[in-house]
């Protein structure tokens, strides 16, 4: 059986593989980007062109409007080199050409066949020729939806680095500090949880938890000019843009999906159904999308609507629970702030609400589970070693000096008058033993067979020595169980020991019995002994029950009573909670 993993060794582990793949992110944005790790001095000259004019028609496609704008390249800034025509787009179709007749760029061309009519958010850069110089410019914009119909663009004519890291980094540090910490603590949780010995719901609100902060961090990012451009996103902005729209999708659904797993005493049926709808209704629209049947970003608005409503419903479906409401109130305020200022901006640099949110969350209930773990498993090492501390002074009192010396003797007297039943004798006395041995470290609970095995070792042994006095009965028909080793032989033994000990012509009947009843596994030890009075603090006569019972409630929240009184016999009842039928078979 493989040791359980302990916290020293997973947290160790998990921070080493979150900091490798960290590592190799910033390796491929370098690779990818050079001049991430350039920066560029501000004596670089750049220039913001100006239109000449604006012109604007009519268009049966798209929003219905189509917009030219003519500009007049500079001459000195054509002259020098790696100098480009950039503008950032949302959802519009760009076509450039020169004195109207040469075509420089056209969204559309560049563009591989995919789903979907939007070319997404994206660069438009166009590299500035010496040729260029004084001719005019004329840049043409289509926008696809109604939600980008007056959007201006501004046009750099500026190198890929200065642009990268004189404006638009420094305009979008805040969102990517904020993304970078998101992303990186919630893959940190989720590997805790993939590794870390969890229980109950634990593990799966950790990996929920940082599967939020995961896809809202990709989803910020990919609203990010910024990033657009160190991921050089020419023919692949579509990509990148329908996978930030899905990836605003899935937070909705996972922060719903967590918040049913906020709760103790589970979902409920209005939760699961809810649950359902939002899940069904983000997979239709996605393959409805594939077939391009609709466009994704005319209905996010309507799903994020849909999602809230889902939201409040299972919120209040029954009383929510503190940390419900801190979960799902704040998540729908922020992430509404965020998107109010996403339309009158048009960028989600200057939405940093629901990311700081997500953060706080990440530390204060993500490293709060952790921190509960961490207690719990210190609560299971203590509770292992008053088990091991129990079960070796149950051994103690078990191996007791005058009955291995009895037995021996009468082993001894037999090898003389019986040899045959000697041997018999040594086997059931030597199997005894090493069953009381083997306890010592042994943690989880034993299959019962065994424990009646042990038990009947013990009778063996003691028939020998009482012969006709000592009758016992087993009627145990249900049998697929656990229980703590050394549980049924010392009460077994407690009933011999205290009715034959009374006297050398009593005789006592002990009956032993196991049955399934409401759930749990029951076993009852009855004898027709002299009984004895429950309220006396004999440490003779009930310490070895109480030893039992201790070790019952530790190991898998067992119970035991006792019922007897003087001269009435006593009856000793074990309810141990029925575990998983096929688990118990293996």
């Amino acid at each position: 059986m493989k040791d359980r993993i302990t916290l020293q060794k997973v947290i160790p582990a998990a921070v080493s593989v979150a900091f490798l793949a960290v590592c190799l992110l910033l390796v491929g944005m370098i690779h990818r980007t050079p001049g991430l790790t350039r920066y560029a001095h501000a004596s670089y000259a750049f220039f913001i062109l100006q239109p000449d004019s604006v012109e604007e028609e009519a268009v049966q496609e798209y929003a219905g409007v189509c917009r030219t704008y003519t500009f007049t390249v500079p001459e000195d800034s054509a002259a020098s080199t790696g100098a480009y025509i950039m503008f950032y787009l949302r959802h519009t179709v760009a076509r450039l050409s020169i004195d109207g007749s040469d075509l420089v760029y056209d969204s559309g061309e560049l563009d591989t066949p995919h789903i979907g009519h939007t070319p997404g958010n994206y660069w438009v850069s166009v590299p500035v020729r010496p040729v260029y110089a004084g001719k005019t410019l004329h840049i043409t914009l289509t926008p696809v939806f109604e939600s980008v119909r007056n959007e201006t663009p501004t046009v750099f004519l500026i190198g890929h680095e200065q642009l990268l890291t004189m404006m638009l980094i420094p305009q979008d540090t805040l969102m990517l500090v904020l993304c970078a910490i998101a992303a990186f603590t919630g893959c940190f949780l989720f590997l805790l949880a993939v590794f870390m010995p969890l229980q109950g719901n634990d593990r799966q609100r950790l990996i929920l938890l940082g599967a939020v902060a995961l896809t809202a961090s990709i989803w910020k990012l990919t609203g990010l000019s910024s990033v657009s451009l160190m991921l050089d996103t020419r023919g692949i902005h579509k990509e990148l843009w329908y996978l930030g729209a899905v990836m605003y999708m899935a937070t909705l659904l996972l922060s719903l999906h967590f918040l049913l797993y906020l709760r103790e005493l589970g979902n409920g049926r209005v939760g699961n159904i809810c649950y359902g709808l939002l899940l069904s209704c983000a997979f239709v629209l996605v393959i409805l999308q594939f077939f391009n049947c609709i466009e994704l970003h005319q209905v996010l608005v309507g799903y994020g609507i849909a999602a809230a409503v889902l939201h409040l419903i299972v919120l209040f479906e029954q009383a929510p629970a503190k940390r419900e409401l801190l979960w799902g109130l704040p998540f729908l305020l922020t992430l509404g702030i965020d998107l109010l200022i996403l339309a009158g901006k048009g960028s989600l640099h200057t939405a940093p609400f629901f990311m700081l949110w997500i953060i706080a969350n990440l530390f204060i209930l993500g490293f709060g589970f952790v921190r509960a773990a961490i207690l719990h498993e210190r609560l299971l090492r203590e509770k292992e070693v008053e088990l091991r501390a129990a079960k070796i002074n149950s051994m103690i009192q078990q191996i007791r000096p005058h009955f291995i010396y009895n037995t021996l003797s009468s082993i001894y007297v037999l090898c003389q008058d019986n040899p045959k039943l000697a041997m018999q004798v040594i086997q059931d006395f030597t199997a005894y033993l090493q069953d009381n041995f083997t306890a010592i470290s042994t943690t989880k609970p034993i299959p019962f067979h065994q424990e009646l095995r042990h038990t009947k070792s013990y009778l063996a042994v003691e028939a020998l020595r009482y012969g006709e006095r000592l009758n016992v009965d087993f009627d145990t028909p249900h049998m697929v169980f656990r229980l703590p080793a050394l549980t049924l032989q010392p009460i077994v033994e407690n009933a011999v020991k205290h009715s034959l000990g009374t006297g050398p012509h009593t005789t006592v009947h002990i009956v032993v019995r196991t049955r399934l009843a409401e759930g749990s596994s029951v076993i009852t030890v009855e004898d027709n002994g002299p009984g004895m009075d429950l309220g006396r603090k004999d440490q003779d006569v009930h310490i070895g029950l109480q030893n039992v019972k201790e070790r019952l409630e530790m190991t898998n929240g067992g119970t035991l009573t006792i019922l007897s009184e003087p001269g009435a016999g006593t009856k000793v009842t074990i309810r141990i909670p029925q575990a998983d039928e096929a688990a118990e078979q293996i």
